[in-house]
């Protein structure tokens, strides 16, 4: 009997240890699972943080192109605006401010290159280039492109028969303009002795209305024209307040 007793209490504590190493066994392979998934789930989160900010790197990369395409879109609508002949008050604030700063450099640009043309011809055929300021002033405001009802052209407001005369093939280009001009007042102040009120009389009128008359012809525009010219004559010189 106790023989019997003692053999099946070797078997519980058989089976006892077998269950003990299996649990061993789960509690390992346990342990090893929940050491595992916290890396892989950190191992993903890198992936995924990696492949957003590659989307983020390209989509700034994407805006930078937008934003540069978008700045020559700009640049081009300011020279579209400033060649149109559309009311400046349809556009944006922002945009007005690019084109009149644009706009005063391009005109102070241009008054440079018209004071260089005027000393050139000027200097050429030694005439005071201060006479001829103040005849581009009041025949045109020094605009390249003026035209008069009548049909004169350009800064010094050549007739087209006058121009052909002189040599003008384009009135409009102000080289071409302004030596047509410089030669036409030059031979007129040979003609009446240097005499800047005679030639310019002679440069509106004519000079046979300066024949006829003896002098400035009673004309009020033209006694107006000359009035004004050497008023600007005088204060360009310095001579007047």
């Amino acid at each position: 009997m106790a023989i019997g007793i003692a053999s099946s209490l070797n078997a519980t504590l058989s089976r006892l240890s077998s269950i003990e190493s299996n649990f061993t066994v789960l509690e390992a392979l346990s342990n090893q699972i929940n050491s595992a998934l916290p890396q892989t789930v950190n191992n993903s989160n890198d992936v995924k943080k990696s492949d957003f900010q590659t989307i983020l790197e390209g989509k700034t990369t994407e805006n930078n192109i937008q934003e540069n395409s978008q700045n020559k879109i700009e640049d081009k609508k300011i020279d579209e605006i400033l060649e149109s002949n559309l009311p400046k008050e349809d556009y944006e604030p922002e945009k007005l401010e690019a084109i009149n700063l644009k706009s005063k450099i391009d005109l102070k640009a241009q008054a440079n290159d018209i004071d260089t043309i005027i000393d050139t011809f000027a200097d050429k055929y030694g005439v005071d280039s201060d006479l001829i300021k103040a005849i581009i002033k009041q025949e045109s405001g020094f605009n390249p492109k003026a035209t008069s009802k009548k049909g004169a052209m350009g800064l010094m407001q050549l007739m087209p028969k006058t121009a052909q005369s002189l040599g003008v093939n384009d009135a409009y280009n102000p080289w071409e303009n302004v030596e047509g001009g410089v030669k036409y007042i030059k031979g007129f102040l040979d003609k009446y002795d240097n005499n800047p009120e005679l030639a310019l009389a002679a440069y509106n009128a004519g000079p046979g209305a300066v024949k006829r008359y003896g002098g400035v012809p009673p004309y009020k525009e033209t006694q107006n024209y000359v009035k004004a010219i050497m008023q600007n004559y005088n204060k360009i010189k310095g001579l007047t307040l």
